[in-house]
């Protein structure tokens, strides 16, 4: 399972980043789409969103996919913080 954080251009209407969301849900191997923070005061915070892929998803396409929606500002995969390799 892997995250995309994408962040949605400033000026985007709230109708216009739920339909961005349903977009992306629709993409093949997106199991989630959802804001990070979704009760914040800070308007920054709210633009920041992920897309949670299942294992048969293709990375590259769904990245390349969603940066070119013309909405989206950035998208990047995070870097994985904490994980201890197994013994």
């Amino acid at each position: 399972m892997t995250d995309i954080i994408f962040t949605i251009r400033v000026g985007v209407s709230v109708d216009d980043s739920e339909r961005l969301l349903n977009r992306i849900r629709a993409l093949p191997g997106v199991e989630l789409a959802a804001p990070v923070k979704r009760n914040s005061s800070s308007d920054s915070l709210k633009r920041i969103h992920f897309a949670r892929l299942n294992q048969e998803s293709t990375v590259p396409d769904c990245l390349s996919a969603i940066g070119k929606m013309p909405e989206v500002e950035q998208v990047t995969i995070p870097a994985r913080r904490g994980l201890r390799s197994r013994s």
